[in-house]
């Protein structure tokens, strides 16, 4: 009888299992009835929550970490796969929490796994940033020799073109007039005017002050404080990316194992 009746009986996220099938009477004012009793014991299906929500919930940690292999200064891709991991983190979230019955306890075991899942998927968000910021101060000596290439490119440039430019100026001034005596003395009446009251030369208009960057100023500011202590002083912001390869994924899996020995076996 237990049997048949586990077999007929099936829901898609549970497990039915029959434990006792009794007959009693039911005393009513109108006389004595016969009454069957049914006890069962409901187990959810793992396998249905491990394909709808624990599969996707790890897919999308290991998609926050294919930016660790993106170059530093491809912010809009590092950004892009950061917050959308996020957003789709956060949408499956919710819809875990909705399509669960509410239990007596605050907190489940599903919603820890998810939890623990975004707060990897954040971290890798975050550690962008702190990469990128730290690019800021850092000089590569790489784009250095890229530089003082151009800068050089930049000089022969403007040398090939002064000595362009200077014959066709002394072929101007061949075609000229020559009016050069005549115009002599007008300009050195010009040079000195006896009828100014200083007799000098005016002086030249003060260039105005050029507008400091007070973004920069105080990110130097705040690099010069973090500089101070030893851990937050990075080389190499290239080895932040080069580390998070190999400590994110290692402690993902470290806390995988804690969580699973933890729900499962105790």
């Amino acid at each position: 009888m237990k049997l048949l009746l586990a077999q007929r009986y099936s829901i898609v996220i549970f497990n039915v299992f029959a434990k006792e099938i009794g007959m009693l009477a039911a005393f009513c004012l109108k006389g004595h009835y016969p009454k069957l009793v049914f006890h069962f014991e409901l187990k959810r299906s793992i396998l249905y929550f491990i394909l709808e929500t624990y599969v996707p919930s790890s897919l999308l940690v290991v998609l926050s970490w294919v930016s660790f292999w993106i170059s530093l200064y491809s912010v809009p891709a590092r950004i892009c796969i950061g917050v959308t991991t996020v957003l789709t983190m956060t949408t499956l979230m919710m819809g875990a929490r909705t399509s669960l019955p509410n239990a007596n306890c605050f907190i489940k075991a599903i919603d820890v796994y998810l939890g623990i899942c975004f707060s990897f998927i954040f971290g890798a968000l975050i550690e962008y940033a702190v990469a990128h910021f730290c690019t800021l101060t850092y000089s590569d000596p790489h784009m250095l020799v890229y530089g003082h290439q151009l800068h050089n490119f930049d000089d022969e440039i403007n040398g090939i073109v002064t000595t362009i430019s200077s014959p066709c100026d002394r072929a101007k001034r061949r075609k000229e007039p020559d009016a050069g005596p005549a115009a002599a003395p007008a300009t050195s009446e010009l040079a000195v005017d006896p009828s100014s009251q200083t007799g000098s030369e005016p002086k030249p208009e003060a260039s105005p002050p050029e507008p400091t960057n007070w973004c920069f100023i105080a990110l130097a500011t705040f690099r010069k404080l973090l500089s101070f202590i030893s851990c937050c002083h990075i080389k190499n912001p290239h080895h932040i990316d080069n580390y998070s390869r190999v400590t994110f994924p290692l402690s993902f899996v470290l806390v995988n194992l804690l969580y699973w020995t933890y729900y499962l076996y105790f």
